[in-house]
């Protein structure tokens, strides 16, 4: 009788070891960019939560890779990485990707010093500004066009935070990021005078922000329509429509996805 119950609490047991350890692992490429991507939290950010919460409906435990983003595309390429997040679909990208569906929509602006009157309409007003940029990072058609056309009076670095700095201390005039991000790093880089840098309502570019997976990959392809069926589970829910309101009001550490992320790796 005894050892009756212990083969039975044995076989119990085994089933019941956490699913985690079942699921395959995805390896997704990606950079320091809260509130959207956050390093220091053990969630990873809001898309963190959400992309791990959606890759663990389907069977998939997530691994976040922190490199900058330059690195994440060339690991993509080489086959490395299954993924790199988050990224906007544009033409040049899709020469060496295929993107997923949007997950939520960024906005990119152009912060400045507050002390230093500022105004815009076109590129073509930007051409006399020192301007600050992230390697890897694209900024909208006109702005990249102009851009790489050497029109433009670019300072590029290979971290987020350098450009905030360099626009805190004056050495340039204009830094394009993403409006979340930007009020997050401010906040971080400068907890008791962030209000020195501001943003001009004037957007450079609106753009959904997606999950890249390796062109002509045949397992990219199959985590590609994966993901996508569940993303679409989530945003039927209102996961996306609610995550997109916390970034806009700057609430994006309080948002949890319905159904919780249980597979992130270390």
């Amino acid at each position: 009788m005894l050892a009756s119950l212990a083969l039975s609490a044995l076989l119990a047991a085994l089933i019941s070891v956490p699913a985690q350890a079942e699921l395959q692992k995805v390896r997704i490429g990606t950079g320091d960019w809260a509130p959207y991507i956050d390093q220091e939290r053990p969630d990873g950010g809001a898309l963190g939560r959400l992309v791990s919460a959606v890759f663990a409906d389907v069977g998939y435990a997530v691994e976040y890779i922190f490199h900058p983003w330059d690195r994440n595309v060339l690991m993509l390429q080489q086959g490395h990485l299954n993924a790199i997040m988050p990224y906007s679909c544009t033409p040049s990208r899709l020469n060496y990707g295929v993107c997923s569906d949007p997950m939520v929509r960024g906005e990119i602006v152009l912060f400045y010093r507050r002390d230093h009157a500022f105004d815009w309409t076109t590129v073509d007003d930007l051409l006399n500004y020192r301007i600050g940029t992230t390697l890897g990072y694209s900024y909208g058609p006109a702005f990249d066009a102009a851009m790489q056309a050497g029109r433009l009076n670019v300072e590029q670095s290979g971290k987020e935070d350098t450009s905030f700095r360099l626009l805190e201390l004056g050495r340039i005039d204009l830094h394009p990021q993403d409006r979340a991000v930007g009020y997050a790093m401010l906040r971080r880089l400068f907890p008791k005078d962030s209000g020195n840098i501001v943003h001009h309502p004037r957007q450079l570019n609106t753009e959904p922000l997606r999950l890249m997976f390796r062109k002509d990959d045949a397992e990219g392809a199959e985590l590609l329509q994966q993901f996508n069926v569940s993303l679409r589970r989530f945003a039927e829910r209102g996961d996306l429509q609610r995550l997109q309101q916390a970034l806009n009001t700057g609430n994006a550490d309080e948002w949890r996805p319905s159904a919780p992320a249980q597979a992130v790796l270390d």
